[in-house]
């Protein structure tokens, strides 16, 4: 299992789009086999991501979540956009 840590932001800053929390770090847990997660942003609350092994998984999960604000990222912390049927690196 691969952890990517989201860095908590100062208290303040961005705006309830982030992905960054200000109350705390955010740990993404990438189970064996997962390339990806589609990470909400902090202001939902509660576990606030899923992951996903392919490229495919990843672009429906964001679709399903489109009236929310939510990043695609990866185990190193890169992040995606959704292009079509293609992710790409942003």
């Amino acid at each position: 299992m691969k952890i990517y840590t989201i860095e908590q932001k100062m208290g303040g800053t961005g705006s309830i789009h982030d992905i960054a929390s200000d109350l705390m770090d955010r740990d993404i847990k990438f189970p064996a086999g997962s390339g990806y997660a589609v990470v909400i942003a902090s202001y939902y609350g509660g576990k606030g991501y899923t992951t996903h092994k392919t490229a495919e998984a990843t672009i429906e999960q964001s679709n399903r979540m489109s009236l929310y604000s939510h990043s695609i990222i990866d185990a190193e912390g890169n992040q995606y956009g959704v292009n079509y049927d293609r992710l790409e690196r942003v």
